[in-house]
């Protein structure tokens, strides 16, 4: 993924800007979920419903600040217009002589609550999901609005390569079960592993073991690949070339050298997806019992 450095689009140049501290830089704080490219779409209490739906349409909003000369007055949102038209009978429309989409905004309010940009994630989430939305700064300074969809994004963006590196590891060492017996991979790892680790009694000889680098060794392996080729397909090359490009992401990953670029996190994406089909294969195709 693309660095995921703290958002200072917004707040540069501004009291919230000085908020913004090392704490803030290293822990994953409300500053992180604002999006980059968010435009802050605002109208005014008096801007007529019909258009503030086509507006929300347009931009892909669920909600809309109203604001008054500069001060929040609240929220107009799907939900708050929903909610009040539900509770207001045909009689008491035609009485007024006018259709929902002709009322004014400041007619459909809800109150969302606020938050600063160094707050913890954590405690918003009771009025994420009590109200569907926050609101970022203050009723005079507006920043950004943030949704539940922002946050999933953002942990999303945060957990996926972990997730996947998970989700590889466990694959590999289905696939190299699959490969060997048990038997088999104490004696393929005491061929590829004496050189790193010398005594024989301190080669690692089950899965659970080894490391990341002891399984790319253990497919990589010269003497080893004829085992490894029905299950992995390619050639050992292609194979030791994949599992390298994944060793590095994952050891930068898991020393948190640095946040992963998009072209890697499509790359292990990739690899993951690879070793994925490997397994639907194997499941398809499984390996003949060998008859004692």
């Amino acid at each position: 993924m693309a660095a995921s450095h703290p958002n200072l689009r917004l707040l540069d140049q501004s009291s919230a800007a000085k908020e913004v501290n090392l704490a803030s830089e290293l822990f994953h704080r409300i500053n992180r979920i604002i999006p980059q490219d968010q435009v802050l779409l605002t109208v005014p209490p008096k801007c007529n419903v019909r258009h503030a739906i086509a507006l929300m349409q347009k931009h892909g909003y669920s909600q809309l600040p109203v604001v008054d000369e500069g001060e929040v007055l609240g929220v107009f949102s799907f939900r708050s217009f929903a909610k009040e038209t539900a509770c207001t009978t045909l009689d008491k429309w035609v009485k007024e002589q006018c259709a929902p989409g002709d009322l004014t905004v400041d007619e459909f309010l809800e109150q969302f609550e606020f938050a600063r940009v160094t707050d913890e994630m954590d405690h918003v989430f009771d009025a994420m999901d009590r109200d569907n939305g926050i609101l970022i700064g203050t009723p005079e300074r507006l920043i950004a609005v943030l949704t539940p969809m922002d946050f999933l994004r953002y942990l999303y963006q945060v957990a996926s390569p972990f997730v996947m590196v998970s989700e590889i590891e466990l694959a590999l060492r289905a696939l190299i079960r699959i490969a060997l017996s048990d038997q088999q991979i104490v004696t393929a790892a005491k061929r590829c592993l004496s050189g790193a680790y010398g005594n024989d009694d301190q080669i690692p000889t089950t899965l659970e073991e080894m490391t990341f680098d002891n399984y790319q060794s253990l497919i990589s392996f010269g003497d080893n690949w004829k085992q490894f080729e029905p299950v992995l397909g390619g050639t050992r090359t292609r194979a030791s070339g994949k599992l390298k490009e994944i060793g590095a992401i994952r050891n930068d990953l898991f020393h948190f050298k640095r946040e992963i670029t998009m072209q890697e996190h499509q790359m292990l994406a990739g690899h993951r997806n690879w070793l994925l089909t490997k397994i639907k294969q194997a499941e398809a195709h499984p390996k003949p019992e060998v008859q004692p």
